[in-house]
């Protein structure tokens, strides 16, 4: 996570604030923060991560980036609730512009049976992984010249869907028989398999298969809570 100049770090910061705001802004809502107020920490302590090169300088004790990110978030918010400068929390710095009306459905659709703020960090942050997984997998697709079959067959793929697999609709769109499309869905959710081990691995500090595994199971029981 360590970049070369400025520019860099900024690109860097602010697709890692796209990947993972979500759930940092379905935290502090848990705790009773108002939109607004979510809106204001999240945007406001991914400027502060930026300004103080937070992750430049995490060391190897850092374990996950979920669970970093979140005891640098619970001591930033502490320290603008001391302060009592809620107006300034964001420090004139905008990393990117958020999508909270995105943010409030995601929370509010996933608020029932998420007992504690911990807890919903968790889930909405295993979403986010999932979901950064299936967009590269499908920009991998797009690039290989199979965007047409990866738009059919994400449905069973994709973990906001609840869609089943209609092999039949599939067949007539794709003109596919369809053992091959079974073979192709195979295909894909190998490839979303590693997809996902990949991202998760980017999380990690030092990732093997044990690491990366351990997440993983993280991540699936967050998902089942």
């Amino acid at each position: 996570m360590r970049s070369e100049n400025g520019q860099h770090r900024h690109q860097a910061l602010t697709d890692l604030c796209r990947e993972y705001w979500k759930p940092l802004y379905a935290f502090s809502r848990r705790l009773g923060y108002s939109m607004h107020d979510a809106e204001d920490l999240t945007q406001g302590f991914f400027a502060y991560l930026l300004e103080r090169r937070v992750l430049e300088t995490a060391n190897r004790d850092m374990g996950t980036l979920r669970t970093f990110l979140l005891k640098v978030y619970q001591r930033y918010m502490n320290d603008v609730r001391d302060r009592e400068q809620a107006q300034k929390r964001g420090g004139g710095v905008q990393v990117f512009s958020l999508n909270v009306e995105e943010g409030e459905h995601l929370y509010l659709a996933d608020l029932a049976g998420k007992h504690t703020p911990e807890s919903h960090y968790d889930h909405a942050w295993a979403q986010s992984v999932l979901r950064g997984a299936l967009r590269h997998l499908g920009v991998q697709e797009e690039e290989a010249g199979r965007g047409k079959l990866f738009a059919e067959l994400e449905p069973h793929l994709n973990p906001d869907s609840d869609a089943e697999a209609d092999y039949a609709k599939a067949t007539v769109t794709l003109g596919m028989n369809a053992e091959s499309l079974r073979q192709a869905v195979s295909r894909l959710r190998r490839k979303f398999r590693d997809c996902l081990r990949e991202r998760i691995a980017a999380t990690l500090q030092d990732p093997d298969d044990a690491r990366i595994d351990t997440e993983l199971h993280a991540l699936r029981a967050a998902l089942r809570s």
